[in-house]
């Protein structure tokens, strides 16, 4: 009885597991609900892994023919743990597919153990047959179907859209003079200022994406502010000559972490030492 309910618990978190596949294969995102997912699916895999490998070697009758399948399927696990550990990063993008094509060969192998088990024993295995017959359509349908979705029918956030026609005078640049960002045809999501610290992590970044970061570190991205002496004598002299609101226009490709923060309204010279004018393009 112990054995069975054991059965019952892993395959339970066997179909889980197939589920939170489909969703994160089909639909990435940078959002807290998805990274949350693929925290859920690393705790699942091991889970599964576990239960997998205690089954096989204290229950025969339960694990006979699983051989080739969990062989793939501990393949797997171990390439995701390797991931978690070392990071999902572009050096080890080989070992990413290597986790996906073992995860999916030891699925196919799997089936006809699955549906000869359901056939000779009846009962919750049947159910069990079921939820892995559901389990694999949506693995196949919920990222196709994503995919073509995003295909016919793309988000239109995702696109830049320039305008047709040059603007003919200083007035008709960007949101025009009611835009806090005016003359300069940047802004925001929200038509509105928004935290310098979304543009000061580019560190934060590093620790993950070193080998981006060590690029960016020394790029003209990073030097793009007041951080370069060129640069910043000229916007120091143009706002001695003219104020700040015409070096704005300037502002909207070299300066984001002082200008969509709302501090373009005071000189920069006021305002050279702090870390947003210091910041340059953000590490993205």
């Amino acid at each position: 009885m112990h054995r069975h309910k054991l059965a019952v618990c892993v395959a339970a978190a066997f179909l889980l597991l197939l589920v939170n596949t489909a969703y994160i294969w089909a639909f990435a995102s940078a959002t807290i609900f998805y990274m949350g997912n693929v925290l859920v699916h690393v705790v699942l895999g091991a889970a599964v892994t576990v239960g997998f490998l205690y089954l096989w070697m204290r229950d025969r009758a339960v694990a006979r023919g699983m051989g080739a399948a969990l062989g793939l399927l501990a393949v797997s696990a171990a390439l995701g743990f390797f991931l978690t550990y070392a990071g999902a990063l572009m050096p080890n993008k080989p070992f990413l597919w290597a986790h996906i094509f073992a995860g999916i060969a030891g699925l196919i192998a799997l089936i006809p153990w699955a549906w000869r088990k359901a056939g000779n024993d009846g009962g919750d295995w049947l159910r069990f047959r079921r939820g892995f017959l559901v389990c694999l359509v949506l693995l196949v349908v919920l990222p196709g179907g994503a995919a073509g979705w995003r295909k016919l029918f793309p988000n239109p956030n995702d696109a830049i859209r320039n305008p047709l026609q040059v603007p003919a005078s200083m007035e008709e640049e960007g949101g025009g003079p009611k835009s806090p960002f005016w003359p300069s045809s940047a802004n925001t999501n929200v038509d509105g200022i928004i935290p310098a610290d979304f543009f000061l992590d580019s560190q934060t970044c590093g620790e993950c994406h070193k080998d981006i970061y060590k690029q960016w570190l020394s790029s003209m991205h990073r030097f793009s502010s007041f951080n370069n002496q060129f640069y910043r004598k000229s916007v120091e002299h143009m706002q001695s000559v003219v104020g700040t609101q015409p070096s704005k226009w300037c502002a909207g490709c070299h300066d984001h972490a002082v200008f969509f923060s709302g501090r373009f309204e005071k000189p920069i010279k006021e305002q050279i030492d702090t870390p947003e004018a210091h910041a340059g393009l953000a590490c993205v």
